[in-house]
C-alpha cells in the first residue's frame, strides 16, 4: 500500500460560490446537467462547460506529470448507466456524439484494474465529471477521486507545490485538506 501524505481538493468555485451546504452567496452551476440554465444573468453553455472540464483534465495531468505517474490504475469503478443512456445524454446536452466516439469506446472497455495513460485520462475524467461513472484512480505515488458537484480530490506521497501553483494559475481552486482525509483507505 502506498503512503499518501498530502490530500488536496480541486474545485471550480470562488469563495462566494461554494455550493456545499449553501455556503456561497452567488448561485453557480455544479454539474453538466446545468447546461442551458441561467447564472448571474448569463446562459450556461456547452462551451462554458467544456472550458471548465478541460481545466480539470489538465489539472489531473499536471499532478501526474509532477509525480512521474505516466500510468494510473482504476481502483474503484461504478458504471451504473447503459451506453445508450450516455449517448442520449450527450446529444440532449448539446454535445456532438461524433466528438466522443473514443470516449464511448473507452467506457465499454474500462474496468477495475485498467491502466490509464496520460492520453486516456481525458476519457475517464470526462466520464466522471459528467457523472456517467464514479471512479477512483491510483498509482505508486498518487490517487484521484472524482466527487459530485465538480470536486476532484488528489492525494500524493510528496508535497506537490509546483503542481498546486500551476493548477491555481489556470483558475481552479486547490485546497489542502486541513483535517484527516475522510474518503480514503490511506488515512
Amino acid at each position: 500500500m502506498i503512503e499518501i501524505k498530502y490530500f488536496w481538493q480541486i474545485t471550480k468555485y470562488t469563495d462566494d460560490e461554494h455550493p456545499l451546504h449553501q455556503q456561497g452567496k452567488k448561485p453557480t452551476w455544479t454539474s453538466v446537467s446545468d447546461i442551458g440554465k441561467i447564472y448571474d444573468g448569463n446562459k450556461f453553455t456547452v462551451n462554458d462547460y467544456l472550458r471548465t472540464e478541460e481545466m480539470f483534465i489538465r489539472a489531473i495531468k499536471i499532478f501526474m506529470i509532477n509525480l512521474d505517474s505516466s500510468k494510473i490504475f482504476v481502483r474503484q469503478l461504478e458504471k451504473p448507466l447503459d451506453l445508450e443512456v450516455i449517448k442520449d445524454s450527450i446529444i440532449k446536452k448539446g454535445f456532438s456524439l461524433e466528438d466522443y466516439t473514443e470516449m464511448l469506446k473507452f467506457y465499454q472497455l474500462v474496468e477495475k484494474g485498467t491502466s490509464i495513460g496520460l492520453n486516456e485520462v481525458e476519457f475517464i475524467s470526462r466520464l466522471a465529471l459528467r457523472e456517467y461513472i464514479w471512479v477512483e484512480l491510483e498509482s505508486d505515488s498518487m490517487f484521484v477521486r472524482f466527487d459530485y458537484d465538480y470536486y476532484v480530490d488528489i492525494g500524493s506521497t510528496i508535497d506537490c507545490e509546483k503542481a498546486v501553483k500551476q493548477v491555481r494559475e489556470m483558475g481552479l481552486s486547490v485546497n489542502l485538506w486541513k483535517e484527516p482525509y475522510p474518503f480514503s483507505r490511506f488515512t
